[in-house]
């Protein structure tokens, strides 16, 4: 049967959700699909769906068709649908403040206007309408909160980054007025209160002080003076060893595996001032640069605002119309009748739900 359908032979399929549902085959020459009842779970849709909606169609554009009877028990069905389907996509999605919001309720808001259309009140068609497009202004409203949050924090942060560049620019101008010169022949280290003038004996001596502190973790001994400057030595966690020089800032030279290697990286770091400098005021104008572009967005409104809070209204008086609609007080005549009225449909629908056939599904080729 499957490959007479797939070959043309075969036109229509008329079946169940169990029986057209997962392991049916028929794709290549489907051109509609017809629900004809409304299935118990969102999941049974999709399946009847994917009997037409996947790989291996050879139809550019197919239709799927929904039926409905007004005024019928297929209002529920659909309902049904709905609050299942709104579940699912709520657990599903999880995030609700990314900054761009997708239409994560497509499925869940299309059962919603198929029940809107079975129950034949247009309130309910545009209460339909007005909560899909309430849902995500709401997303998008809260996305734009916590944006704004993100924003301030991204603004101080710049703020105390410009100021703490400020504050290591004037201290490094300040050690760049004290600092000696210790390039060619001008070279001299202090170290134990001697004083060195030759970089191999001297990067030797820092190197055994070294060695005797590599595995103290924190310790950080004074050692001398170079350049003006106070020397110490730190011992890092992981068994590395450093060269600080102690000025109005801090500043880290490497101790390297060869005596030479590391005179030549302390003085790298002391003849570095002026390059330091530079990349200082870089920063500090980068810093200032980003806090003025931040302080134009903070306290930007939500540019849907007015449509969010008429929505919000509208929703509320279609809300408030249904409700009066189904708890008006009737008169004493009026309120026999409508129980009447009432038990009569409540019979109707549990004959409805003992009678209901089973799911069945119609596909054309």
């Amino acid at each position: 049967m499957f490959r007479s359908v797939c070959a043309g032979k075969t036109r229509i399929l008329f079946g169940s959700t169990q029986k057209m549902g997962s392991g049916t085959n028929v794709q290549e020459r489907l051109v509609a699909l017809h629900h004809l009842d409304a299935p118990w779970r969102p999941a049974d849709v999709e399946q009847r769906e994917g009997r037409i909606l996947r790989q291996g169609n050879k139809n550019s554009a197919v239709q799927i068709y929904r039926y409905v009877t007004e005024g019928s028990f297929d209002a529920y069905m659909w309902q049904t649908l709905e609050t299942k389907a709104k579940f699912i996509t709520q657990v599903m999605s999880g995030d609700m403040t990314i900054r761009r919001v997708e239409d994560l309720d497509s499925t869940a808001l299309t059962y919603a206007e198929v029940k809107a259309i079975a129950s034949g009140n247009p309130l309910v068609i545009e209460k339909a309408k007005v909560d899909a497009e309430l849902m995500k202004l709401t997303r998008l409203r809260s996305a734009h909160t916590e944006e704004q949050y993100r924003i301030r924090d991204s603004l101080r942060h710049s703020q105390e980054e410009a100021q703490r560049y400020s504050e290591r620019l004037a201290h490094l101008r300040q050690d760049l007025a004290v600092r000696q010169d210790t390039s060619g022949d001008k070279f001299r280290v202090e170290l134990d209160g001697q004083a060195h003038d030759n970089r191999g004996i001297a990067g030797e001596l820092i190197l055994r002080r070294a060695a005797k502190i590599k595995n103290v973790f924190g310790a950080n001994p004074r050692i001398g003076k170079f350049a003006g400057f106070d020397l110490f030595l730190h011992a890092s966690f992981n068994g590395e060893v450093e060269l600080i020089l102690h000025g109005k800032n801090s500043y880290n030279a490497r101790v390297t595996d060869t005596a030479l290697g590391t005179i030549r990286s302390l003085e790298s770091i002391v003849q570095g001032f002026e390059e330091r400098a530079t990349r200082l005021e870089f920063d500090i104008r980068d810093s200032h640069k980003r806090a003025t572009e931040l302080e134009a967005k903070v306290g930007a409104s939500f540019e849907h605002e007015k449509r969010y809070h008429h929505l919000a209204q509208r929703q509320a008086e279609i809300e408030e119309k249904l409700d009066l609609t189904k708890n008006q007080a009737p008169s004493q005549v009026d309120a026999v009748a409508d129980n009447e009225m009432e038990e009569k449909n409540s019979q109707q629908q549990t004959q409805a739900k003992s009678n209901r056939p089973s799911q069945r599904t119609a596909v054309h080729v």
